[in-house]
């Protein structure tokens, strides 16, 4: 009972949609956004959270394994195909795409502009992968804006204090970030 109430990371999730963020304030959901999760369950009640809130009036993706995938409604989840979900996204159809570490890879989503990763992975090397899904050429955004969500004083935040500190360590003896493990880590 005492945890019941706006989660934190959903209540960011929806203002970043809807507000941007202070240095450009459109909402994302303009842009069209990809939001990560490693964790089905958690990408599923976003999503449908997210489908069924008063500010956001668009349809809602899901891009999981088996036959999780699907598009939200107004709450209501009806079942498509991976495929499809690219089509909608490339048509521009979808502006909100949800997906697991399945969906970090091999995928062409250079029509969404913005990336929000609700958790974060363990390995570096996949959270570049998540950003390459939509940071790639074609991308017609001249700034692709990425947030990382952790909670303050929290172990994915000690790693990600660790892994920023190492980051800059290297880029301290060698002048540069090798390329799969870009700036923007940092400075998040």
């Amino acid at each position: 009972e005492a945890f019941q109430g706006d989660d934190p990371k959903l209540a960011k999730l929806k203002a970043l949609l809807v507000g941007g963020v202070p240095e450009d304030p459109t909402p994302w959901v303009k842009y069209g956004c990809m939001i990560f999760s490693q964790y089905v369950d958690t990408a599923r009640y976003m999503a449908e959270a997210i489908s069924r809130s008063s500010d956001i009036t668009v349809d809602v993706g899901l891009y999981a394994g088996g036959n999780n995938s699907g598009v939200y409604r107004s709450g209501s989840f009806q079942r498509c195909s991976k495929e499809e979900l690219k089509k909608l996204v490339k048509d521009g159809q979808l502006k909100i795409l949800f997906g697991i570490d399945a969906a970090s890879e091999g995928l062409n989503l250079q029509r969404l502009g913005t990336l929000i990763n609700i958790d974060l992975p363990w390995n570096p090397t996949r959270l570049e992968q998540r950003k390459g899904r939509i940071q790639r050429i074609g991308q017609r955004r001249d700034t692709v804006y990425v947030y990382n969500m952790r909670y303050h004083g929290s172990v994915e935040d000690r790693v990600h204090k660790i892994l920023s500190e190492r980051l800059e360590q290297i880029n301290d003896l060698f002048g540069q970030i090798p390329d799969v493990l870009e700036a923007v880590w940092i400075n998040e």
